[in-house]
């Protein structure tokens, strides 16, 4: 069993910095875009991000390889279209949750699993096998 090495982000800032520290050290980096936690519930305040993270997580734990998985959590703004993630030029985030892996061999051009995607194991399993 590989090792994980989890990184939680919160802000567009500290995501960035991350990012180009991650991709310095490895050909492959994993980001999941998810909800923040909401204050009053002490749960993620996207209905499938609540879904996908747990399914999300455990396929990171369980991977052969030693691996860098990111995971960028995303305050409630009510879909603001100017949100640094929205338009970064690398990422063109569109909704929430996203899985997004990052190569370096392949320049900036990420690939994505999205969505209703995530909410199924093999699905997950399937993307990430694929760049491993």
């Amino acid at each position: 069993m590989g090792l994980v090495n989890k990184i939680v982000v919160t802000n567009a800032d500290g995501f960035d910095k991350t990012l180009q520290d991650s991709l310095k050290s490895n050909e492959t980096v994993f980001v999941q875009f998810i909800s923040s936690i909401d204050k009053t519930t002490c749960s993620l305040w996207c209905r499938d991000c609540q879904v996908s993270e747990p399914i999300v997580n455990s396929v990171f734990e369980n991977l052969p390889k030693n691996i860098t998985y990111i995971e960028c959590q995303i305050e409630r703004e009510g879909g603001n279209p100017n949100h640094p993630y929205r338009t970064n030029p690398t990422l063109k985030l569109t909704a929430i949750p996203t899985l997004i892996v990052l190569l370096t061999k392949d320049g900036p051009k990420p690939k994505t699993l999205v969505e209703e995607d995530l909410a199924k194991e093999e699905n997950v399993k399937q993307f990430v096998n694929e760049y491993l």
